[in-house]
């Protein structure tokens, strides 16, 4: 299996991807949705987009494929709508690429077609953005909505000097969190951009553009601490193949290893990928994972997450895993 060295990767981004984005326009956030024939949710989404109280803005709708039915309805629906088409479904790093490609905006966000953003969500990132650091991304807090039930994270920001790999995969307790930090929250400067595009991957495609922002670009974060994107969760809908993916992820794993320190790519192993393999009841592939694991200088709490996807019933895991989305923390709309 091919291991990625940082260089590897800055060489693969050679392409027209990358083509120079240009300063961009001061004052100007663009705000790019990928979307797949999703148009109710669609239609919510750039509504809460179009409602920023940070007015200087362009919302760019991304269709990835040809969508007739999206394409009408946004029609003439306001001045500061674009609306572009893939010629053919090419997933939503290609989409978000095309939107950044045709954003005038010096500071970008990025908003799914099922999520919506609360109207001062641009402008309280914006009071942070500063043109003198590009590198340093403003993050605000996430409200993860499943059905009647919100919950607020992260629970913490990322700390002065920890890296966003430990930040994103560490989980400190069994049912705990790592650092949540969605795409849907970030406002980034073009410059990141034009460094480093978003690239397709089978799973995890979010934490990789994070990896290579932060170790391509030297992009940093800095946290708005208020609640002001709202993802909706559907612990059911995720597809039964994403569901037991593991050989997905423990190629990505491997890919960005040299990128990650011990306990964040045992982490990653102990809870993702194991239980990927326990799902898909392929214990050969468990063996393996136990094996990487056990080899690579484990804590006693990867040691008890082993011994979880070992012993107990997939019903546990996964009463488990949703238990591990509640916060504690409401919502403050609520």
């Amino acid at each position: 299996m091919e291991v990625l060295q940082p260089h590897s990767r800055l060489a693969e981004l050679t392409h027209p991807e990358r083509r120079t984005l240009g300063p961009g326009e001061p004052g100007l956030v663009s705000i790019i949705i990928p979307t797949f024939r999703r148009l109710h949710d669609l239609l919510l989404a750039v509504a809460s987009a179009l409602a920023q109280t940070h007015t200087d803005i362009e919302v760019i709708v991304v269709a990835d494929g040809p969508d007739r039915e999206v394409r009408d309805a946004l029609t003439g629906l306001d001045p500061r709508l674009l609306y572009l088409e893939l010629e053919t479904n090419r997933g939503p790093a290609a989409a978000r690429n095309a939107g950044v490609r045709a954003s005038r905006g010096e500071w970008l966000t990025f908003l799914d077609d099922d999520d919506t953003i609360l109207p001062e969500k641009v402008a309280a990132c914006f009071t942070l953005a500063d043109s003198a650091r590009p590198q340093r991304m403003i993050s605000c807090r996430t409200i993860y909505r499943r059905g009647i039930k919100e919950d607020v994270w992260p629970s913490r920001p990322i700390g002065p000097q920890e890296d966003v790999g430990d930040y994103i995969l560490i989980r400190h307790s069994l049912l705990g969190r790592p650092g949540v930090l969605p795409i849907q929250s970030l406002m980034v400067h073009r410059s990141i951009l034009q460094q480093v595009p978003f690239s397709t991957h089978k799973d995890h495609e979010d934490w990789a553009w994070l990896l290579d922002a932060w170790h391509i670009a030297g992009a940093r974060v800095e946290f708005c601490w208020q609640p002001l994107v709202i993802y909706n969760i559907v612990t059911n809908s995720i597809s039964r193949s994403r569901r037991m993916n593991w050989k997905d992820s423990m190629e990505w794993v491997e890919r960005y290893r040299p990128w990650l320190s011990v306990r964040a790519y045992n982490s990653f192993l102990t809870t993702k990928v194991a239980l990927k393999a326990k799902r898909a009841h392929d214990w050969r592939g468990l063996r393996q994972i136990i094996s990487a694991v056990l080899h690579n200088h484990p804590s006693l709490l990867d040691i008890l997450f082993l011994t979880g996807m070992v012993l107990l019933p997939g019903f546990v895991l996964h009463f488990a895993w949703k238990r591990s989305l509640a916060s504690g923390e409401a919502s403050p709309q609520n």
